[in-house]
């Protein structure tokens, strides 16, 4: 019989759930690997359209995306004899693992838990190296790099704009294959070139006017 839950808040809830996907997958995860996967769902789901489920605060530190607050969450799921901390010479980094002891329902609804199992699934098996450098080619992350402030705040909405510019990418890709060739036509060259020079002197125009009521 699996045990009910009551998680102090949604980020103890996150962590249980992303160590009872990896109870079900046979993945061993550290604090840092369980905090990059947790990440990578909360991006998964906004891609999705939905909103983010963790509850973390994610900034940038140095490993990567993180939140501070995942050590008092880890520490109450230990306390509460949910999870064991197993210390593993296999352990990349740290030198321990989290486990789930017990059998526990799903700590999160049912469209979230699938985010975890897919993230789970899909990046589980990565080191925490591994990890850190696919955390680095997400939008929120290189918008943070490019600012250089450790411990800027991360914005997560950045993914989503980035799927639907994306998307917007492939519509206007497909209708262009779509359409018929364009035959040429005579004088067709000359008459774009002399409208794109016209232009061209009137933004000269416009420069210089501007410049000048400065």
């Amino acid at each position: 019989m699996s045990r009910s839950l009551e998680s102090p808040n949604p980020l103890a809830s996150s962590v249980l759930a992303m160590l009872k996907v990896a109870r079900e997958l046979d993945v061993e995860l550290t604090p840092e690997t369980l905090a990059k996967l947790l990440y990578l769902a909360d991006l998964d789901a906004i891609e999705l359209g939905r909103t983010q489920f963790s509850g973390a605060t994610w900034r940038w530190d140095d490993s990567g995306p993180y939140d501070h607050a995942l050590t008092r969450a880890e520490d109450w799921v230990v306390e509460s004899e949910l999870v064991e901390r197993r210390e593993t010479p296999h352990a990349d980094r740290d030198s321990y693992v989290l486990t789930v002891t017990v059998d526990i329902e799903d700590p999160l609804n049912v469209a979230d838990m699938e985010c975890v199992r897919n993230v789970v699934r899909l990046h589980g098996g990565r080191s925490v190296t591994g990890l850190e450098e696919l955390s680095a080619e997400t939008a929120p992350v290189i918008e943070a790099q490019v600012a250089g402030d450790r411990g800027v705040l991360l914005d997560l909405n950045r993914a989503r704009r980035r799927q639907q510019v994306r998307a917007r990418l492939e519509r206007f890709r497909s209708r262009r294959a779509a359409r018929p060739p364009v035959e040429d036509s005579p004088g067709v060259d000359d008459a774009l070139r002399a409208e794109f020079l016209e232009m061209r002197a009137g933004l000269r125009r416009v420069n210089a006017k501007m410049l000048d009521d400065r």
